[in-house]
């Protein structure tokens, strides 16, 4: 459609954050000008014009709601949606640690009911990962300490995402990082 390519330029030329704020190309007002004058429409170009910047209007604003009900809405347990969500995606990986990377008083961690765990509380959840990022901590230690001038064996690269991941959260969230954990953090590979 040859037509409408010179106001699909100039609608790429302006960009979509202008048009969703309401600045419309003057080629898109001279075509449907035209379109309603040979129509004989009783519509006037003025409301028109005005009709399709509030309609795009709330585009925006509904966007920007959703997003504040995203970011700043606190649900259950004072936290938001993402949060929560954030949440699961590291019980999720923390689930996949390999046992092997574990202690063996620590691998009762992973014999954990999930399906309750899920069910249960945002705080239990938080504590269980605290546990889970500990007790790996505590495996590098002590393989450190058993290894020590020798070349390190690499963990499940599972495990290493989990806990990168875990600490990218800690750090994210605001959660200070006490300096025991600094001690404790992984040796990157």
């Amino acid at each position: 459609m040859p037509l409408f390519a010179p106001i699909a330029a100039d609608i790429d030329a302006l960009g979509w954050d202008c048009l969703l704020e309401g600045r419309i190309p003057t080629s898109l007002v001279d075509l449907q000008s035209f379109y309603l004058r040979k129509h004989s429409s009783w519509w006037k170009i003025k409301t028109w014009a005005s009709h399709l910047v509030q309609h795009l209007l709330n585009i925006t604003h509904r966007q920007w709601l959703y997003r504040n009900a995203r970011i700043h809405l606190r649900k259950a347990e004072g936290l938001t949606t993402s949060e929560h969500e954030d949440i699961f995606e590291l019980v999720k990986d923390m689930m996949l640690v390999d046992p092997s990377d574990l202690l063996p008083q620590h691998r009762k961690l992973l014999e954990q009911d999930y399906r309750e765990l899920g069910k249960g509380t945002t705080v239990a959840r938080k504590l269980w990962l605290q546990q889970m990022r500990s007790a790996i901590s505590a495996a590098d230690i002590v393989e450190r300490q058993h290894q020590s001038g020798q070349r390190r064996q690499r963990k499940s690269s599972l495990s290493i995402a989990a806990v990168r991941n875990y600490d990218r959260y800690r750090h994210g969230s605001g959660i200070p990082v006490t300096a025991r954990a600094n001690l404790a953090k992984r040796v990157q590979p």
